[in-house]
């Protein structure tokens, strides 16, 4: 869908001309190509120029915003490559796979460094609050690591984990392309809410479609603790799962609520169809795949 997009077209090309004119070290810029020709989503930086689009601005405006968010972002799928000793995403092979632990962790460091470099041309405020994001979702990181090593880990740890690892990224990415370009400090405020309650939403679906698999796959162990662990030890697997996907539905009805204020225009369609994107579509691709298991049968009637 996203792909179809020129948001996505402009951050691809984007990328991409960024790694070419970079003149350092040869290994630094053939580990950036590998891990940009893996793709991706781009979904938030594709949330960004939306927003600023919906708020009056123009892609421009927002791009270097737009940028540093997706590096970020890719910055921390590395270093948790590393962490998790993965083996492919996106079926890639993972950067520290290609070369060794040691150049993914300072190319990791390198995109993070990079990513400062471009918020750099913006306001104090935004900067500051860029830095935050990147503090909390160092902190979410360790907490869902931790997760398993804890004598408990409730449901209100869940939620700060996933707040902080996830869903302060989706939630600066759509603030920060209205705040760049507008002073309502109402439509930012919708919009930070729009971030926080995807991430969310599509923070838990993640977990539950690795909480699914992992069902099925009964000789892999879980590495963290998710709300569908928490739910169905505390209420057993059926009920369980559908108290997990009712959350994710209220998180699906808040983003999309958020958006009320904002009149109806090409922006606010895309920013609605990427909460389906990144939810409820990912379900349905699951139940497609899997239509006779027994979770499937369980999550079906629930699917709008």
């Amino acid at each position: 869908m996203v792909q179809d997009w020129v948001e996505y077209s402009v951050v691809e090309n984007s990328l991409k001309n960024m790694v070419e004119k970079l003149n350092g070290e040869p290994k630094v810029k053939k580990g950036l190509e590998h891990i940009i020709r893996a793709g991706g989503k781009r979904v938030r930086p594709i949330i960004t120029m939306v927003s600023g689009k919906m708020c009056g601005g123009n892609i421009d405006e927002v791009l270097d915003a737009a940028l540093a968010i997706e590096l970020i972002h890719t910055a921390s799928l590395v270093h948790d490559d590393i962490i998790d000793e993965g083996n492919y995403r996106r079926n890639v092979k993972c950067l520290h796979r290609e070369y060794d632990k040691s150049i993914a962790l300072l190319i990791g460091d390198f995109l993070i460094s990079k990513s400062v470099e471009l918020i750099s041309r913006y306001e104090k405020e935004l900067i500051r609050e860029f830095a935050m994001v990147g503090m909390k979702m160092a902190e979410g990181e360790i907490l869902d690591l931790e997760s398993v090593r804890m004598d408990t880990f409730t449901e209100e740890d869940y939620y700060r984990c996933i707040w902080n690892k996830t869903a302060t990224l989706f939630a600066i990415s759509s603030w920060a392309g209205c705040r760049i370009v507008s002073q309502d400090k109402e439509w930012a405020s919708h919009l930070y809410n729009y971030g926080k309650e995807l991430g969310l939403a599509y923070q838990i679906v993640d977990d539950f479609l690795e909480f699914a698999r992992l069902q099925e796959d009964k000789s892999s162990e879980f590495e963290s603790i998710t709300l569908p662990l928490i739910y169905t030890k505390l209420y057993g697997l059926e009920r369980g799962i559908r108290k997990v996907l009712t959350r994710i539905w209220e998180h699906v009805e808040k983003a999309k609520r958020s958006l009320e204020i904002f009149p109806a225009r090409e922006e606010k369609q895309k920013l609605l169809k990427i909460v389906d994107y990144m939810t409820v579509d990912l379900i349905k691709e699951y139940l497609a795949d899997n239509t006779h298991v027994g979770i499937a049968t369980i999550i079906q009637p629930m699917v709008p």
